[in-house]
């Protein structure tokens, strides 16, 4: 692994007379791994002498992505669209270093398991596998001025010093160190009841600490998304179960292991499955939600936006005019000016009135209101469970057309496209905070309903195990939480109840429930060093007025609610934020020069 010339030529002067710059990494997962890279990647910009400490308990690198989970446990991103080597594009004008994305690494390292392709969803473990090779590969191509230390314990305690500098403490060491980072990744619960198991992620580990693996007793599982998936998964393949093709479609053939699974949510309303793209497929240029857009909506409002009003009106437009633009093209008509017709009506104030036209113009039915509107149901049927089968073959007939060819995917994609916009509207206090709470409350998880979804394979397979009688959908409403202690359950048609042996809390916790913050974030806390953003703990400031602690980064989920979205793997070829933090943190930490690039 070499770095490029070019940043070769960046060095600074000498300084061999300074100490030592102590540098420490709590948690090497994804996150801490792009922030551990870019430090050995410019640390030949200096001659100072750099010790870099990583405590994580496991190898550095894989993090959740776990290189002993199961096989049938897959990612929700297509290989090629993963990559743990930043170019050019990903640290916006920044060198970066060369390296293979995943499904280039898939093609050296695992040509003799299966044919990859670089739109395919691939095993969660090849990507963990992935993850460890690329830390050995940094290490590997370390500077002479640079050692790198991993500690195999968990950080217990941190403490802040008269001097400035953090002191972490294991069950092993202590370590002192300059400058911080904390990478962590999702938070655990600290607490469960002991008839609801965590579903973050779920392996079989998590089912045989309360003795459930072997029980074919019915199960609950709240929630349906990815999590969701796994916790099925690992309740019906992980127990032998098997899916077969067949000429009328994906067939079950069960194992006789599996539980009775009812699968419900807090909203009932269901994810949309990720829809087939071309390979090396780019995102269309936003035309009306730009960055600039949003650069001077945030000048124009220094207190704060109001979502719903000021920015809410922005993507619909946009979808509308992606929405439009597809059906225009596949009726032979010009998608760009469409596109540009839709940006002159929003701009005119014109926007319903025009898109009414088109969808007459066009045989078309209108825009979906529930594609960017959380409050718009997409299941009405008093029938719930085939309301839910029949959302489903829709969405799968969509996502099987692909997002290149189905309309509404095209539409839906904006929420994703336009995630940079969205950040930029909502970091740093963006948002009023009334408005910060609509959005983390409602917004955010629509979103996620939208186009962090599972695979189409997925819904299938849920499709499949419903025809066998394994799945069963359920209203929330319907879940029966007992308060004698007789345990949980679900009352079905003709008011039948049926015991549930426990139920799954399969999401994810975030970092807006206190008891979800890990013991080092807690102790930071306690110590005054980082506050909340509000005092129900959303969020994280890094001092009790708002301000930045000079040699402290706190980065991914645990942030989220005071930036946004920090739950992703970073990719190369475009602007990455996540590779763009971790440079401006590790040039921090070395004493470089720190440019701010814009992207608008």
């Amino acid at each position: 692994m070499e770095l490029s010339a070019a940043l070769a030529g960046e060095k600074l002067s000498p300084t061999l007379d300074k100490p030592v710059v102590r540098i420490g990494i709590v948690g090497c997962g994804s996150r801490g791994l792009t922030v551990l890279e870019r430090i050995c990647a410019l640390a030949i910009n200096t001659a100072r002498h750099i010790e870099v400490n990583v405590f994580d308990p496991q190898s550095p690198g894989p993090g959740l992505h776990a290189v002993d989970q199961p096989e049938y446990l897959m990612l929700n991103t297509v290989a090629s669209q993963i990559s743990m080597f930043p170019d050019t594009a990903a640290l916006n004008g920044h060198t970066g270093r060369q390296g293979p994305n995943f499904y280039e690494w898939c093609l050296r390292h695992k040509p003799e398991e299966r044919s990859v392709q670089p739109n395919e969803f691939l095993p969660r473990r090849w990507l963990g596998e992935y993850l460890a090779w690329t830390y050995e590969e940094v290490i590997r191509s370390l500077p002479g001025n640079l050692r790198v230390v991993h500690h195999p314990h968990a950080v217990d305690n941190i403490e802040h010093t008269d001097m400035g500098q953090f002191v972490l403490s294991t069950t092993e060491v202590e370590c002192s160190v300059d400058w911080l980072a904390i990478t962590v990744g999702h938070a655990r619960r600290l607490q469960q009841d002991d008839k609801e198991l965590p579903g973050a992620f779920a392996k079989d580990a998590h089912l045989d600490s309360r003795g459930f693996k072997l029980s074919t007793e019915a199960v609950g599982i709240e929630g349906l998304g990815l999590t969701a998936m796994d916790v099925v998964a690992d309740l019906t393949v992980g127990r032998g179960g098997q899916f077969t093709k067949r000429a009328e479609g994906l067939r079950y053939k069960p194992s006789g292991r599996e539980p009775r699974i009812y699968m419900f949510s807090r909203s009932g309303l269901p994810y949309r499955a990720r829809p087939d793209i071309v390979p090396h497929r780019t995102s269309n240029a936003a035309l009306i939600f730009t960055l600039s857009t949003v650069a001077n909506l945030r000048a124009e409002n220094p207190a704060g936006l109001d979502f719903e009003q000021q920015v809410l009106p922005l993507i619909k437009a946009e979808m509308l005019a992606e929405y439009f633009g597809m059906i225009a093209f596949q009726k032979g008509e010009s998608a760009v000016r469409i596109k540009a017709e839709v940006a002159r009506a929003y701009h005119a104030g014109r926007l319903e009135a025009v898109s009414a036209e088109m969808a007459s113009r066009f045989d078309a039915p209108p825009l979906d209101e529930a594609v960017h509107n959380p409050r718009v149901s997409t299941i009405e049927s008093v029938d719930y469970p085939q309301a839910m089968r029949a959302f489903i073959e829709r969405d799968i007939g969509q996502s099987c057309s692909g997002l290149d060819a189905s309309p509404i995917k095209a539409a839906i994609e904006v929420w994703r496209s336009c995630r940079e916009q969205l950040r930029r509207v909502v970091d740093n206090r963006g948002l009023t905070a009334a408005s910060s709470r609509v959005f983390f409350g409602e917004y955010a998880p629509h979103v996620n309903r939208m186009v962090a979804g599972p695979q189409k394979e997925r819904h299938q397979e849920l499709l499949a195990l419903a025809d066998a009688g394994v799945v069963h959908w359920v209203r929330h409403s319907q879940v029966i939480h007992s308060a004698d202690g007789v345990g949980p359950k679900v009352v079905l048609a003709g008011n039948l109840s049926v015991p549930l042996h426990c139920i799954i809390r399969a999401h994810v916790s975030t970092a807006c429930d206190k008891s979800s913050l890990p013991k080092i974030i807690r102790s930071l806390k306690s110590i005054g060093i980082i506050h909340s953003l509000t005092e129900d703990g959303e969020g994280v400031l890094v001092d009790s007025e708002g301000k930045a602690q000079p040699n402290l980064w706190i980065t991914g989920p645990l942030v989220e609610g005071s930036t946004y979205y920090n739950h992703y793997i970073p990719s190369s070829g475009s602007y990455s934020r996540a590779f763009v933090d971790a440079d401006r943190i590790a040039r921090e930490m070395l004493g470089l020069n720190v440019e701010v690039k814009s992207t608008v």
